[in-house]
């Protein structure tokens, strides 16, 4: 084959390949809204030193899509939550992530020496 011929032939095929997919669409929404109280639990997975904070109760209100997390007596973590759910923030070595869904939250709060993972759940207004 003449490499004219070769070449049109490559060019010709290249044509005829269908272009990529569209990317994905962004993550919808979930349904409920998501400022209001919460309340639920922590446990600890992680625990290499004396200061990490304790496992236990949690609670707090979620307004204009964030909140404070305590770590402890004085420390707290500030949290914003994204429109498509997804849950940060951080201080200091504590590092926290997660995501909301309806009617719950839920993470991780880490540091290279603690790690506790939460769930809480919203609470109608009374």
């Amino acid at each position: 084959m003449k490499p004219a011929m070769l070449l049109l032939s490559v060019l010709t095929l290249a044509a005829c390949t269908p272009p990529p997919p569209p990317p994905p669409a962004p993550k919808p929404l979930p349904a409920g809204t998501i400022d209001g109280y919460y309340r639920g639990t922590s446990t600890r997975f992680q625990s290499d030193a004396r200061d990490c904070p304790h496992p236990g109760l949690v609670n707090f209100t979620v307004q204009d899509r964030s909140f404070s997390y305590r770590l402890n007596g004085t420390q707290t973590v500030d949290v914003t939550i994204t429109p498509a759910g997804i849950v940060s923030g951080a201080v200091g070595n504590f590092i926290l992530t997660g995501d909301w869904n309806d009617t719950r939250l839920e993470g991780d709060v880490t540091s290279p020496s603690c790690a506790l993972h939460f769930r809480a759940l919203k609470k109608p207004a009374s």
